[in-house]
């Protein structure tokens, strides 16, 4: 794609899942990709996989660290030369069930990657960017991001709303300043995120009674999204915009498809396992209960 051929983007959390994807179909588009990854072993496991598909480095990032995220920028501005594209994709859902029985410390947790980590690599590529009047800054939606009940992974989906909160007030901030936006929902994919969950407590067991049907019919692989997203950078002259692949109609295709796979007996339920915990229980309560 010639729009996205020479361009240099940073993908956060990149050694796995979707954005290990989103890095694999940039390569293929002629771009090069800076990944990141929490650990070194993660990060090379994934640069040595990539590197056959063109120019790729890979930095150890915690976004949740601010100085690491400012020194992965001037790492990269070392390595490339400059930084066109950032996607903020690093973020995780850690538990499915009722938001009732998680522990608040899973919250807090996933708060600060999701969330707090955008606005640490958000702030800090925007000093960059800004000052040069160009760049376009990607922000990965999910579960939640468009205010519907996101159950039974309600507090992740809280964590995406932020992110739509906070992509659309940004947008407003710097309107006129040569920044694109754009907020990216990818939809319902396979990755280890919904092949391997944590389910907390009986609620949560009863939510998912029927979870390898629902990945069935509505899951994707990531290299469709990913591919999805980077059409929509090479074509997107806008200076917000916002993309959501789950469509109203989506659950009846399908539907469908799920139909005619089962008469002709050509599809299959996706590998998963379901990792069970119980309800969180807080110490203060235990100790007066003894």
């Amino acid at each position: 794609m010639r729009a996205i051929k020479d361009k240099v983007v940073v993908v956060t959390g990149s050694t796995r899942g979707y954005g290990y994807a989103i890095a694999e179909s940039l390569l293929e588009a002629g771009a090069a990709v800076a990944v990141t990854g929490r650990t070194q072993q993660a990060v090379d496991r994934a640069v040595v996989s990539l590197q056959p598909k063109g120019r790729v480095s890979g930095f150890v990032l915690d976004v949740r660290n601010e100085d690491q995220v400012y020194k992965l920028v001037e790492d990269v501005l070392r390595e490339f030369g400059r930084i066109d594209i950032w996607v903020n994709n690093a973020g995780y859902s850690n538990a499915a069930g009722m938001m009732l029985d998680m522990n608040p410390q899973d919250a807090l947790d996933m708060f600060m990657a999701n969330d707090l980590g955008v606005l640490q690599c958000t702030q800090a590529i925007m000093r960059y960017m800004l000052p040069r009047k160009e760049g376009v800054l990607v922000n990965i939606y999910g579960n939640g991001s468009f205010l519907r009940p996101a159950s039974p992974t309600g507090l992740y989906g809280a964590t995406k709303a932020w992110m739509t909160s906070f992509t659309r007030s940004l947008a407003k901030e710097i309107k006129g300043s040569g920044v694109q936006i754009l907020g990216f929902s990818p939809g319902m994919l396979t990755t280890d995120m919904l092949t391997s969950p944590i389910v907390v407590g009986e609620r949560g067991r009863e939510m998912l009674t029927n979870y390898g049907f629902v990945l069935r019919f509505l899951g994707k692989p990531a290299k469709y999204a990913s591919d999805k997203l980077v059409k929509t950078l090479a074509s997107n002259r806008r200076e917000f915009t916002e993309v959501k692949l789950f469509k109203p109609w989506t659950p009846l295709l399908g539907l469908l498809r799920v139909g005619w796979e089962n008469l002709t007996k050509t599809g299959k339920t996706p590998e998963f396992q379901l990792h069970y915990q119980e309800a969180y229980q807080p110490k203060c309560l235990q100790i007066h209960h003894e």
